[in-house]
């Protein structure tokens, strides 16, 4: 065949000839530039070449849509200062030790993966699911490595349901840093306290001094672990999990009076009151001539529907507002004070939970910290579910949540 002009990319290496194979593959016989290795046994670099060891044939980088393999000889060097005068192979920088493939291949086939799955990567490059997966394990930990990280500014901590319909959950540990980078440092089984803890506390020392929030919902287990590795004054319960629990206990409320009116109004009369549910939840400033006018109506026949829909309205205003810690807690002891006296029972349930985490609640008044970045990495794990169907095991999702958020960045 003509010479091939384009570069090998692996300067350690020296092409000695090239052929095509009867499956029109371009293989390309090389040679290694090295005259010393150090010994297998006492480590000294020794250039006495003995032989030969076996013949590697290595898939490279494909040219022009063509698979190119690398076959080299392995050289052997004996060592005259041990005992028995043993002899070393030589190794490779460009490949791992017994691959297939090559380090380069290794980083072109993770490229591949980033928004892909191990099925659609074999077909296209032709090598088969195994030599992918390999290629995905040399490349990716299946564990957060600690020595790369520098601060974990922001925790999140949320579980996620990794088969549908049954309780079985994996708990995401993931981290925003003070550049706002987003990164996964564990897929945890379960959901338990224990298994939290003991992921937090094997946090080295000084990455833990960095941490300034842990952002997570009303999950006893994940608030518990955190109070005890990381003390009370970081743990941040997330603003919007708690704006859902109070306003689905308003609209509770709203679907008890609805019923009750339907049944007291004529037909005529309730039919203006439809499509309510979705005039309640827009903000006051979004609402039309027509939705005002029925939300009117609608507090005309039930007043203690307006009363808790304002109630709900002025505990919102408070989390908009830029107030600090010591005027948050003022204000939202008052607004519980003024439920308590009121005749609206519906959020005495809520009441009891904002009670209890207080003081995570009111640490959302530091720096405003919120889960918001978490419930974004749900959705990619959502779609990392739908495309990798059948990706159970936490170390598998680990390795992938790795590729789809940093794999550019590593493998650019």
């Amino acid at each position: 065949m003509a010479n091939i002009s384009l570069p090998l990319g692996i300067d350690s290496l020296d092409i000695t000839a090239q052929t095509l194979d009867k499956q029109g593959n371009i293989i390309l016989d090389v040679k290694s530039k090295r005259t010393e290795i150090p010994c297998r046994k006492c480590g000294k670099l020794i250039n006495k070449k003995r032989g030969f060891g076996d013949v590697l044939k290595v898939r490279h980088l494909s040219i022009l849509d063509t698979p190119v393999y690398l076959r080299i000889r392995v050289v052997r060097y004996q060592c005259l200062d041990c005992d028995n005068d043993p002899t070393s192979c030589e190794e490779y920088d460009w490949m791992e030790r017994k691959s297939k493939t090559t380090k380069g291949l290794d980083k072109y086939i993770n490229r591949n993966l980033i928004h892909s799955t191990v099925e659609d990567v074999s077909k296209k490059e032709g090598i088969t699911y195994d030599i992918v997966e390999s290629a995905l394990h040399r490349c990716v930990n299946t564990t957060v490595d600690w020595t790369v990280i520098k601060d974990l500014s922001t925790i999140g901590i949320d579980e996620i349901a990794i088969k549908k319909g049954q309780n079985d959950y994996i708990t995401i540990v993931s981290v925003k840093d003070d550049q706002d980078k987003l990164f996964v440092i564990g897929v945890l089984p379960g959901r338990l306290k224990e298994t939290v803890k003991s992921f937090l506390e094997s946090i080295p020392p000084h990455l833990r001094k960095t941490v300034k929030s842990v952002c997570t919902d009303m999950c006893d287990s994940f608030v518990s672990a955190a109070k005890e590795v990381f003390g009370s004054r970081v743990i941040v319960i997330d603003r919007f999990h708690l704006a859902q629990l109070y306003r689905a206990k308003l609209d509770n409320l709203r679907l008890q009076e609805m019923k009750r009116l339907k049944q007291d109004l004529k037909a005529s009369e309730y039919a203006k009151l439809e499509n309510m549910m979705w005039i309640l939840r827009k903000n006051h400033e979004c609402l039309s001539k027509k939705d005002k006018a029925a939300l009117e109506l609608l507090y005309k026949y039930s007043p203690k529907l307006k009363a808790a829909y304002k109630a709900a309205l002025r505990l919102t205003h408070i989390f908009n507002a830029h107030h600090n810690r010591e005027i948050a807690s003022s204000k939202i002891s008052r607004w519980v004070v003024q439920m308590q006296k009121s005749d609206v029972r519906c959020f005495d349930g809520f009441i009891k939970t904002l009670e209890k985490y207080k003081s995570g609640i009111l640490n959302y008044f530091k720096n405003r910290k919120t889960s918001g970045f978490i419930e974004g990495l749900n959705n990619k794990i959502k779609v990392l579910k739908r495309r990798c169907y059948g990706l159970y095991k936490t170390a598998s999702i680990f390795q992938r949540l790795f590729l789809d958020l940093k794999g550019y960045q590593a493998f650019a």
